[in-house]
């Protein structure tokens, strides 16, 4: 079973490589499932994501079965669409 949430000082999380871009999600973080995110242009593929160890409004952090990943969004969730009446 996947974790959502998972201790950060594990020892075997610090073993691994962690990648920081600025970027966007291109679909929802599933456990069990590559994660998708569009860098500089480019759509990146991930391994398969362990678990999902931070959320926010400006960025998300997950580990993959290599990596740790922290996204930093571009713009804020529902910035640059109008609404109109």
């Amino acid at each position: 079973m996947f974790t959502l949430l998972k201790n950060k000082n594990n020892k075997q999380d610090q073993e691994k490589p962690h990648v920081s871009v600025t970027g966007a999600l291109m679909e929802v973080l599933r456990p069990g499932l590559p994660a998708m995110y569009l860098y500089q242009g480019n759509l990146i593929r991930t391994s398969t994501v362990q678990a999902i160890l931070e959320a926010s409004a400006s960025h998300v952090q997950f580990e993959t079965q290599n990596s740790i990943y922290t996204i930093s969004y571009n713009n804020q969730p529902g910035e640059g669409f109008g609404v109109t009446a």
